[in-house]
């Protein structure tokens, strides 16, 4: 899928591994707790997945649970590959999408979020972040809930 982000660059989204030329060094994490989706309410961006990029040495599972644990205090598991997807900016980078679950949550000080926000519904309005909002974030949420791995 070709669309573009809300910056005004060029993306292309693949749900199947190995589409892409570009190495991965980007994660985002899709990931419930007790029935909710697990967000991070970033400090500046708003409400949005957690994620971030991969560090020195670091797997691209090890760099998911990672920034899940720095965002929201939570600790993912049962992380699969989902998708990943390409952004054709002044330097391109490639993101893969990881899904999972939450077993548990710790309360720890947060630097660069505020912190875990859990929701029931995902409904895309005022309060989130841009980056949740252009066609390729919504392509990814409508298969997750397609899968319905998480339905109550």
């Amino acid at each position: 899928m070709q669309y573009q982000d809300l910056n005004g660059y060029p993306c292309e989204l693949s749900f199947e591994k190995n589409t892409f030329t570009y190495t991965s060094r980007h994660v985002l994490v899709i990931c419930r707790y007790q029935g909710k989706w697990v967000l991070t309410l970033h400090t500046e961006r708003g409400l949005e997945f957690p994620g971030g990029k991969v560090e020195a040495g670091e797997s691209l599972q090890e760099a998911a649970k990672r920034e899940v644990y720095e965002e929201t205090g939570a600790h993912a598991k049962e992380l699969e590959w989902f998708a990943e997807y390409v952004v054709y900016s002044e330097k391109p980078f490639c993101k893969t999408v990881f899904i999972g679950t939450v077993d548990r949550v710790d309360p720890i000080p947060l630097l660069e979020t505020r912190g875990i926000v859990l929701r029931k519904e995902l409904e895309l309005g005022d309060g989130f972040s841009f980056l949740m909002k252009d066609a390729g974030m919504r392509k990814i949420i409508e298969k997750v809930k397609q899968l319905g791995k998480w339905d109550d």
